[in-house]
């Protein structure tokens, strides 16, 4: 729920929050759409309001959208913010935007302003706004930021996100980024876990390459390593943190181009940001001592 502002006045028309600023700021009223489905990107938004203002605003004309900024709410979850530049008869405005992403929906803070005086000021309290918004949903899987391979297909199914090669099927590889769980294990031992869930699957794997440390350009260590089974390969590699374990898998057949293959699971891995620590979580010294001697194994 967004937090309003002293001075501001709240009410609710068509499913949409408006915050009515006071008189004396002179600018207009900020729309806030909570919990509104499907959960999708900050360009998505961008680009549905854009369609938005031709249809119920063709007075504004819309000119060019600004590069997207990400942050971190107060509550520890994803956000960005972006302005697109408007026109109306011969006045220039903004309409600012800025996004808060959930699980499986997104709320939404927006409004248009054309007074010169208040361009910057209303990017700062959209923001805040933002920042300040509470999903309440606690300490939970989640998905986290990353750069996927280019080129390849993505079907996401609820947290976990499955990309394939652009000449899938007929090779045999799948990308397989699951949600970063909160950290109950070490590292090692979810590692166990996972092999043991493949033999579980009837996957009997006659070696084991042994795991190796990696480092992500973000600060995540973490290890990988490579099953193998008779005709199928199974790099797992686990990120760890002080509160959170990233784990990535990419599946491929022995028949697959290996070569090719083997450079996208470290790429993407070298992209993987950390999530920001869950909301009023504290660090005992203990926790952080016990976490720097696990994530390095």
């Amino acid at each position: 729920m967004i937090v309003c502002p002293p001075g501001f006045y709240l009410s609710q028309r068509s499913g949409e929050w408006l915050l009515q600023p006071p008189d004396a700021l002179k600018l207009q009223p900020l729309r806030y759409r909570e919990k509104h489905q499907p959960l999708r990107t900050l360009r998505a938004i961008v680009s549905e309001i854009i369609t938005e203002l031709g249809e119920h605003q063709p007075e504004l004309t819309p000119l060019q959208a600004g590069l997207p900024e990400t942050f971190t709410t107060a509550e520890g979850e994803l956000a960005a913010q972006s302005s697109l530049l408007i026109r109306r008869g011969s006045q220039l405005g903004y309409v600012h935007v800025a996004a808060v992403f959930g699980d499986d929906s997104v709320d939404i803070i927006d409004t248009a302003v054309f007074a010169p005086s208040a361009l910057e000021n209303t990017a700062l309290l959209v923001k805040q706004l933002a920042y300040t918004l509470r999903l309440g949903l606690g300490y939970r899987k989640r998905r986290y930021l990353y750069t996927p391979p280019l080129g390849w297909p993505k079907i996401a199914q609820g947290l976990v996100t499955r990309f394939y090669p652009p000449d899938f099927p007929s090779q045999r590889a799948m990308l397989v980024v699951h949600p970063a769980v909160p950290r109950t294990v070490s590292p090692q031992s979810l590692c166990t876990s996972l092999i043991e869930r493949y033999r579980q699957k009837g996957l009997l794997f006659e070696s084991d390459g042994g795991a190796a440390p990696i480092v992500s350009d973000h600060g995540l260590h973490g290890l990988a390593f490579c099953l193998s089974a008779r005709n199928l390969l199974q790099d797992l590699l686990v990120f760890a943190d002080a509160h959170y374990l990233y784990t990535l898998v990419l599946e491929s057949t022995t028949e697959a181009r290996r070569h090719e293959l083997s450079k996208i699971l470290p790429a993407v891995a070298q992209s993987v940001r950390p999530l920001p620590a869950p909301h009023g979580l504290g660090l005992a010294k203990s926790a952080l001592d016990a976490s720097s001697s696990s994530i390095y194994l």
